[in-house]
């Protein structure tokens, strides 16, 4: 049994014991994600370093990572098909209904959140924390209701760290060339 599947059952069998955890794990599984979305109109606002920049231009940049994370999993998801853990596994302690045929590596939960959270914690360190626990729960909570592996969560920080650094690498380059151009004039 590899060392996933072991993780896997370690979180798992922690699910259906108590009825708060479950409540818990659900919310985060399910709910966190577009919580984490809503959050980012008002960290805008409140975060000084964000709102030196216009701040609708880093809510639609945001947007667009966290777009460049799911189509970077949907296609890693082609590429690398593997079965949602309660259609692969018995005695999976399924909480929550997914379609087993749709691949479970990696989580596009887990990329989203992570591409969001990273994208903050790369403007502003302090909010970013908070962003980056939050996606930790969420990614914990996929793996708690039975819908992933920890290795699915852990592709799914990868894509989404590479997705946000990807944009903030952008950024970077291209307002270092608006910078040049307007020396020039």
């Amino acid at each position: 049994m590899s060392l996933d599947v072991v993780i896997f059952r370690l979180i798992n069998n922690l699910a259906g014991q108590n009825g708060v955890l479950d409540i818990l794990g659900i919310f985060a599984a399910t709910f966190l994600l577009p919580i984490l979305l809503f959050l980012l109109l008002p960290v805008v606002l409140l975060s000084r370093k964000i709102v030196e920049e216009k701040w609708w231009e880093f809510i639609v940049r945001a947007l667009c990572v966290g777009g460049l994370a799911y189509v970077a999993r949907t296609i890693l998801g082609w590429l690398f098909f593997r079965w949602r853990p309660f259609a692969a596994l018995p005695d999976v302690n399924q909480l929550i209904s997914m379609a087993p045929a749709e691949s479970s590596f990696p989580s596009g939960h887990a990329s989203v959140a992570f591409a969001l959270a990273f994208y903050v914690f790369f403007h502003d360190r302090g909010w970013g924390w908070s962003f980056i626990v939050m996606a930790a729960l969420i990614a914990i909570g996929r793996v708690f209701v039975g819908v992933h592996y920890p290795l699915d969560v852990i592709a799914g920080l990868v894509v989404g760290y590479l997705a946000a650094w990807l944009v903030r690498k952008f950024e970077k380059m291209e307002w270092g060339k608006v910078g040049r151009v307007l020396r020039i004039k």
